[in-house]
């Protein structure tokens, strides 16, 4: 796999994009696992759309799916300048501006939409940057993932209680941290609504804020057509995300999260099984 990554870092990013689309043409058009549950989750998120809309987008966000992770090889073995010069743009740089002069710690809220592998490797080149590291299930690429995410500067703590400790003092001494909001947590979640269903949500983001009086920011790295780069995007998370009551809070996030989602819908990863814990009262199962 890491050869692979490795001769994936060498291909001219057009060159990797438009294989990339062909790759998820091919898996779109074949009975995938990935193909349904993109379906269903878009059936269930945007009822507005068409059948032929609802297609027409499962299919490119198959494909943007195969962008992002044939675009790991740049992002992994590329060097620190050669990555940011994929940058083309920052709307609402202004909010990362205004957060870093009040100097108060950053949450950088980056869902799994476009590159978030780009994203966190910017952040971490502003200030100091420490972030929740859980090792990938394939032990040899440990060395590969966690060196390129620390290269510019980023700490990395352990998943566990241990690490969100030193997470949280990290933030109260003024450093900055990146999350991926739209995972579904083990334990310590609430449900609360994102795209017109319940959904089991971390109560973390709203509780490191609280306790720290970190700024709360969502972003994202928007993948540019016909492989010109990427356009980075900020914007303030909802006024509630740091609300005392964890629900409301909760809220506040799925909130923030979908409103970088419909900026740029097919490059979401709609095949995550998002809805697959349910409410006790709810028998219906969606996957």
């Amino acid at each position: 796999m890491k050869t692979l990554l490795r001769v994936l870092s060498w291909i001219p990013l057009p060159l990797l994009h438009r294989l990339a689309a062909m790759i998820g043409a091919l898996v779109y058009a074949l009975p995938t696992e990935t193909r349904r549950v993109t379906l269903i989750n878009l059936q269930r998120a945007m009822p507005e759309l068409s059948d032929n809309e609802r297609r027409r987008l499962a299919r490119r966000s198959v494909q943007e799916t195969i962008k992002a992770g044939f675009e790991l090889g740049h992002m992994w073995y590329g060097s620190v300048d050669s990555v940011m010069s994929l940058i083309k743009g920052i709307q609402g740089k202004e909010h990362i501006d205004q957060a870093l002069a009040s100097g108060r710690s950053i949450i950088y809220c980056s869902p799994h939409l476009g590159s978030w592998e780009l994203m966190g490797l910017y952040v971490s080149t502003l200030a100091p940057l420490t972030t929740l590291y859980k090792p990938p299930k394939i032990p040899g690429l440990n060395d590969l993932i966690a060196g390129s995410r620390a290269r510019a500067g980023a700490e990395l703590v352990a998943t566990d209680r241990a690490g969100v400790v030193k997470l949280t003092r990290a933030l109260q001494q003024g450093a900055s941290t990146g999350i991926l909001p739209d995972q579904q947590p083990r334990e310590g979640g609430v449900f609360a609504p994102f795209f017109g269903h319940q959904a089991y949500t971390m109560a973390l983001v709203s509780k490191l804020a609280a306790r720290t009086n970190a700024v709360v920011l969502f972003t994202f790295a928007k993948r540019l057509p016909a492989g010109a780069g990427f356009e980075l995007i900020c914007m303030p998370a909802d006024p509630d995300i740091a609300n005392n009551d964890t629900v409301l809070a909760a809220s506040a996030l799925n909130r923030s999260v979908e409103a970088c989602v419909r900026l740029a819908p097919e490059q979401y990863q709609w095949e995550y099984k998002r809805f697959r814990k349910r409410p006790a009262d709810e028998s219906e199962r969606f996957y």
